[in-house]
């Protein structure tokens, strides 16, 4: 646990002193200010946050890409991989170092969207419970982006393509399957079996239900679920790139 706590650290502050850093921090508060000025100030609509944190997966599917693209293509470059797989570590140190680091500055992130909350306490009443249970499911949304992004990291040495990788993934697990389950189930006859199959299956793979779930105040194990599994998934695929670029 301290290899992977040594190269956590060293990730996370590349993350902070590098350009890239801020520039996704500042796109980040960009489009969550917007976020926050469509839904929560806009006048006329109640003073609270949950359509802000509903679709606030719109955000991270433009940032994380761009946070976590050189995460493993940077080292295929650099020729950093092969100093680090002659070093004690070993292809799970490696994920779970530079996994950790990556989460660690997407709670900053999450961290920074906190003056949102403070500008709406200044004047309104929010409820705390839900700010609370949506910042939990930030979290586990971003854990799970982020698995996403180190996968399509570690497939190329070109950060682009990486990048363009996991925002494609992400695109539609948090776009296109919202619509495909708007459209089944406005469109579609529920009476058959197989398009509402359909419906059920669209609405479990888009990230808008689960989060929405969350910012209502609600924790249900089956969100919970989607998050962690779909985190555990995508880090396992990584392993298995890393173990298979090491014969090569």
């Amino acid at each position: 646990m301290k290899k992977i706590g040594i190269l956590a650290k060293r990730e996370l502050g590349g993350l902070f002193y590098s350009p890239i850093g801020y520039l996704v921090l500042t796109a980040y508060l960009a489009i969550m200010g917007i976020l926050f000025a469509m839904f929560v100030m806009s006048p006329g609509t109640a003073a609270d946050m949950r359509q802000m944190f509903s679709w606030s997966h719109l955000a991270l599917i433009f940032v994380v890409p761009l946070m976590t693209m050189g995460l493993l293509s940077e080292e295929y470059n650099t020729g950093r991989m092969e100093m680090l797989r002659t070093s004690p570590l070993t292809e799970m140190d490696i994920v779970l170092g530079k996994y950790l680091g990556a989460l660690g500055f997407f709670a900053a992130l999450v961290g920074s969207t906190l003056v949102y909350v403070l500008l709406l306490a200044i004047y309104g009443k929010p409820d705390y419970g839900s700010v609370l249970a949506s910042y939990v499911g930030l979290l586990l949304m971003g854990s799970l982006f982020v698995s996403i992004g180190l996968f399509f990291s570690a497939c190329t040495r070109y950060q682009i393509v990486a990048a363009m990788g996991s925002f494609i993934v992400l695109a539609v697990l948090g776009i296109l399957m919202d619509a495909a389950a708007w459209f089944v189930a406005s469109f579609l006859s529920m009476s058959n079996w197989f398009w509402r199959f359909l419906r059920d299956l669209t609405q479990y793979l888009a990230f808008r239900p689960h989060m929405e779930q969350f910012s209502k105040g609600i924790l249900e194990s089956r969100d919970v679920f989607f998050f962690l599994t779909g985190t555990l998934l995508f880090l396992f695929l990584t392993y298995l790139v890393l173990e298979s670029r090491k014969w090569r």
